[in-house]
């Protein structure tokens, strides 16, 4: 049974979120009555803060009488902001100035836009690139290298290009290969890659079907080469500024982090698991990566105007400014997806 905080217990631990995700240093209760206006004396307060500790929403570091918050207080504290905080005009106006532009391709805009989050929270930030799972099916072309063997290549709707060398049957002439090519353009051509990852290709290419299991092994191959290319439109910004936050001063943790994000395949998977919602955060032990215990990662989506959806999150300490990072990723976000 989950137990639901009084309005005096709730002032008390939002009180101490705030104070120490601006100071990083745990908050005690004198503090609390100094700073905020709660209209109870410091033993109450103190009274408070030991039953937040037993519901498990503040911890005790163990050389200090203060508290912070745990995972579940910052769950609970993010849960309860109905308004985020308004941008200042003049991050209104530098976010337009960079990244408003409709003459700039998508890679400029994605790096710029890692770049200014990174900048403007002092995290670091990661985009990925729209999904290529709905892109469709532009062109196949197979080009012959020799009698023996020729080159598949695949282009999508969006630009990407995948291309396979396959082993040739001593049966199939170069014109067979110009027909083979003419029936899968005929039979593909504008299906998503998720749909052609269910085609049978046994059903397009009739009188072809004996002898070409190369070519269709080479499909195969080239369609999940397109969908993890998202993976490669991975951008991230700010990558060392994990070193100025004083959270990270345990070098181990440190490691932690900076392994993780070299790796892109982890940071892929932190992103799409954090993105199961339009705006999501996913709060230290909700992370799915062990070694992010210790972080939050804020996502949001976007789109370029076409079938994907791409992803923009900011990753830093659980004490994150929560709100102004909600902000700021929501109104970039919509900026991108205005282009």
């Amino acid at each position: 049974m989950v137990a639901i905080l009084d309005e005096r217990k709730r002032q008390v631990l939002f009180a101490i979120v705030h104070d120490y995700i601006q100071t990083a240093e745990p908050v005690g209760s004198r503090t609390i009555a100094r700073r905020y206006e709660l209209g109870v004396s410091p033993a109450t307060i103190r009274n408070e803060m030991s039953d937040l500790e037993d519901m498990g929403y503040l911890a005790q570091p163990h050389t200090s009488a203060g508290r912070i918050p745990s995972d579940k207080g910052y769950r609970l504290y993010v849960d309860s902001i109905r308004n985020i905080p308004a941008l200042t005009a003049a991050e209104v106006e530098l976010i337009k100035r960079h990244l408003g532009s409709k003459l700039r391709g998508q890679e400029f805009i994605l790096e710029a836009a890692a770049r200014l989050l990174s900048s403007l929270t002092n995290y670091t930030s990661i985009v990925l690139g729209p999904a290529t799972a709905a892109a469709r099916l532009h062109a196949l072309q197979i080009v012959p290298l020799d009698l023996s063997r020729a080159v598949v290549m695949v282009i999508t709707d969006g630009g990407l290009v995948v291309n396979e060398v396959v082993e040739l049957p001593d049966s199939l002439t170069h014109h067979d290969l110009a027909v083979l090519c003419e029936m899968t353009n005929r039979a593909c051509t504008g299906r998503t890659l998720s749909e052609l990852r269910n085609l049978d290709l046994s059903t397009v290419l009739g009188a072809f079907n004996e002898g070409i299991s190369a070519f269709e092994s080479a499909m195969d191959q080239l369609i999940g080469s397109l969908q993890r290319k998202e993976s490669e439109h991975l951008v991230l910004g700010g990558a060392t500024n994990i070193l100025n936050q004083p959270d990270f001063r345990d070098m181990q943790k440190l490691r932690n982090v900076l392994k993780v994000l070299e790796e892109e395949a982890l940071v892929f998977k932190l992103v799409t698991s954090a993105a199961a919602s339009p705006a999501s955060v996913n709060i230290g032990s909700e992370n799915p990566l062990e070694e992010l215990r210790e972080c939050s990662i804020i996502t949001a989506t976007y789109s370029l105007g076409g079938p994907g959806i791409g992803h923009i999150s900011v990753l830093g300490p659980t004490r994150m400014e929560y709100g102004r990072v909600m902000s700021l990723l929501r109104f970039v976000s919509q900026i991108i997806s205005e282009k």
